[in-house]
């Protein structure tokens, strides 16, 4: 039985956010070039929506099973709080942050689509996943995405997240 709260009473509490990368912040293929590079296809409108969480405040994190040269550099140009690659325990890396930090679960969230994710998705307070995830996944999420991985989901909640938290103000509505 899932007893999480509400994903609005859980976006109002955020204060740290993590992002599985591929299938979330990507659409999850991998692009190999004919000297074996492997490239990666990010969206400006997801990055835009990470930058307005950092600006009110939310840690944001990564936490990634693959390693590549271009996550690290997508991270380090939109200032992302900790990248961490290569994980096999995500659930471990993510706790570790969250202490650091000083925050308790109901102040956190993680948006996941696929099983070294699930451990991270029954502990937060926002549970976010894809409609492509496995049906366990979707059944403990307490928030799925609408939008296109890599092309819009990662805004649509982060867009959730901000209009559910106290004093957020659109900074392009007063202009």
């Amino acid at each position: 039985m899932n007893n999480k709260p509400t994903a609005v009473q859980a976006a109002s509490q955020i204060k740290l956010m993590g992002f599985d990368v591929d299938g979330t912040l990507t659409d999850g293929g991998l692009y190999f070039g004919n000297d074996g590079e492997t490239m990666k296809r990010f969206s400006v409108f997801d990055g835009q929506g990470l930058r307005l969480l950092m600006d009110h405040g939310i840690k944001v994190v990564w936490i990634t099973a693959r390693s590549s040269t271009i996550v690290e550099k997508r991270a380090k140009d939109l200032g992302i709080y900790q990248l961490v690659q290569g994980c096999k325990t995500k659930l471990r890396a993510y706790d570790e942050i969250r202490e650091s930090l000083g925050l308790q679960w109901q102040e956190c969230g993680f948006f996941g689509d696929d099983w070294p994710d699930y451990p991270v998705l029954q502990q937060v307070a926002l549970a976010a996943t894809t409609p492509h995830s496995p049906q366990a996944m979707q059944s403990t999420a307490n928030w799925i995405n609408t939008r296109p991985p890599g092309d819009g989901a990662a805004r649509e909640l982060c867009d959730f997240i901000l209009m559910n938290q106290a004093g957020y103000k659109n900074p392009w509505e007063s202009q």
